[in-house]
């Protein structure tokens, strides 16, 4: 039986969806989200954290990466990859390069949305390549196919997985 072991290399795979702040201030949803994964993060204490960092999970998870001082390295299917990210995301890409234990390009291509599902896959498999074990960020409540087709790919690897949900399972 496969066991996630601590301090080991983690491979962070979230889907593109992660609940946004509200005018006023962080909703009880998003502090929920960001609670459940960074608790299952501290839990685990690993070495360094892999991220392919899209849309959603993965993009808002490593502002609390880098305020908790967690080595992370950024996976980029290509240099132009990350240009469907809003200005705020952008923003956090930026600080995060700069900050990261390692940057991962796989190609100097630039990105062809017609194919965005087939690099997100290349950017995710590298980060499951190099690590351990993985730690997958989904919303329960709601079904994300881009997400899931990704996830089956993933069908036959061998490395263990934690499920980490966003909300409350029902």
């Amino acid at each position: 039986m496969n066991h996630l072991k601590k301090g080991a290399k983690v491979a962070l795979l979230g889907e593109n969806y992660f609940p946004p702040l509200s005018e006023s201030h962080m909703s009880n949803r998003r502090g929920r989200a960001i609670e459940r994964v960074m608790s299952a993060i501290f839990k685990y204490k690993p070495s360094v954290v892999y991220v392919c960092p899209t849309k959603g999970v993965n993009i808002n998870i490593l502002p609390m990466l880098l305020l908790n001082n967690i080595r992370f390295r950024l996976v980029f299917p290509s240099r132009h990859f990350f240009s469907l990210l809003n200005g705020d995301e952008k923003l956090i890409l930026e600080a995060a390069s700069q900050k990261a234990d390692k940057l991962i390009i796989l190609s100097e291509e630039k990105c062809d949305p017609m194919r965005w599902s087939d690099d997100w896959y290349k950017g995710t498999k590298k980060a499951i390549d190099n690590a351990d074990w993985v730690m997958i960020v989904h919303n329960s409540c709601c079904e994300d196919k881009g997400f899931n087709d990704l996830v089956l790919k993933f069908n036959e690897n061998p490395k263990p997985c934690l499920a980490v949900a966003l909300d409350e399972e029902e």
